[in-house]
């Protein structure tokens, strides 16, 4: 049997640049109510990380919720940049926003916060078109599963997108090139990647 788990972490290797407070109400975030106040989850006080990972933007907030008010950010809570939750939607005139300098690296899986009891994590993010959720509707989410999964021939390693660029310059830098050039430069990729052992992270 396992219990709720109150804190977050980082579903991926990313880079935090920006944190903003959202002084906000703190309703019930039961679907029933979600139902009803369809956009709640930018009326609750809210919590934003913004930055980006590999694939572009990346931003993962934590929203309040009845009883759960309090929100904690574990790399700014020693910091003279920590937020205050939980001290009344009245209590605030304006959002709150730090940046970050330096900016602040977190890992896969690495703990970024937690809540005092328990609510909502969303994430925005770009990524490959070829990108899937490994999740279902009211599926539980438990540390360590995978959110979801790029196949690995869309996660090439860095060498080889350096080596595709420059060959992408040379070519341009050919009054008239030809599909042959063109080719000829595939192809020398193609017998590189078959002969080198590469890929990236499949789990996000």
């Amino acid at each position: 049997e396992y219990g709720y788990y109150h804190l977050f972490h980082s579903p991926c290797s990313w880079t935090v640049d920006k944190v903003i407070h959202f002084p906000g109400t703190l309703m019930s975030v039961n679907p029933s109510v979600c139902k009803i106040v369809r956009n709640i989850l930018v009326l609750n006080e809210r919590v934003l990380l913004s930055g980006s990972w590999k694939h572009g933007y990346f931003s993962y907030t934590a929203v309040g919720a009845t009883n759960v008010g309090s929100i904690r950010i574990d790399f700014l809570k020693d910091s003279a940049d920590a937020i205050q939750t939980n001290k009344g939607f009245l209590s605030f005139t304006k959002d709150t926003e730090i940046l970050l300098e330096p900016q602040q690296d977190l890992s896969r899986g690495e703990m970024v916060g937690g809540f005092n009891f328990g609510s909502t994590i969303v994430l925005m993010f770009e990524a490959p078109k070829s990108f899937t959720f490994n999740l279902e509707t009211d599926e539980t989410i438990r540390l360590g599963n995978p959110l979801g999964e790029i196949p690995t021939e869309d996660t090439e390693d860095p060498v080889m997108e350096d080596l595709r660029d420059t060959i992408d310059a040379v070519v341009k830098t050919i009054s008239e090139p030809t599909d042959q050039i063109k080719k000829l430069g595939d192809e020398v990729i193609e017998h590189i990647i078959d002969s080198t052992e590469f890929g990236g992270e499949k789990n996000v």
